[in-house]
């Protein structure tokens, strides 16, 4: 099994995209300071997913996305164990 992770803002928040039968789990981990629930949705598509993720992030935390503070999308394989 794989899935996609991106962390944003020097690593203070992750934003993920896991595969769950033919759809994508999306889900952002914010900082537990925020107080606020994680957020998560489902996309059919992973760059919907990704784009999805991306928008949840920007919506409560504004920022260049370009710069230094946030990772690239990665894939992480898992071994199912």
């Amino acid at each position: 099994m794989s899935m996609w992770y991106r962390f944003h803002l020097d690593d203070t928040i992750k934003a993920t995209a896991t595969p769950d039968g033919r759809r994508f789990f999306v889900h952002v981990r914010e900082p537990a300071e925020s107080g606020r629930k994680p957020l998560d949705c489902y996309r059919i598509k992973l760059t919907d997913a990704q784009d999805a993720a991306d928008r949840i992030v920007q919506a409560y935390y504004p920022h260049d996305c370009d710069g230094d503070a946030c990772d690239i999308w990665r894939k992480l394989e898992t071994d199912g164990s």
